[in-house]
């Protein structure tokens, strides 16, 4: 997401919400990636909470940015799947406000709305108990 911008990524064209939650995102990632060399050389537990809980943020939202392809699904096992818009930008702005600190990273992982994640999180609490 870092490597690649678009013109057409402005409030007028795509809306205020999109646009914030886009940007958002992108600074998430961003930070992330500004400490991993941080988190390589001294460990994770030396950044501050702020730096440690946007680590974690961005991380969920990498993962929730996979999405299983159609044309994969032969090679992954996973059916895949295509997701509105709408509901990218919930799951995104929700990841941002910390509705899924508490899950597992991989429940987020190639599974399509934030809804189907946390029903994986659901499930995966279960079977462990």
């Amino acid at each position: 997401p870092l490597a690649s911008t678009s013109t057409l990524l402005e409030p007028a064209i795509v809306g205020e919400r999109h646009y914030a939650v886009a940007e958002q995102t992108r600074r998430l990632i961003e930070r992330y990636r500004e400490l991993q060399e941080v988190i390589a050389l001294l460990g994770i537990e030396e950044l501050s909470a702020a730096d440690r809980q946007a680590v974690a943020r961005a991380r969920r939202l990498i993962r929730f940015l996979t999405q299983p392809f159609s044309v994969t699904a032969q090679f992954t096992g996973r059916a895949g799947v295509s997701i509105p818009l709408e509901e990218t930008i919930a799951g995104c702005a929700a990841i941002i406000d910390g509705e899924a600190d508490a899950w597992d990273e991989n429940s987020l992982y190639m599974t399509g709305t934030l809804d189907d994640a946390r029903r994986r999180e659901r499930q995966r609490l279960k079977e462990a108990v």
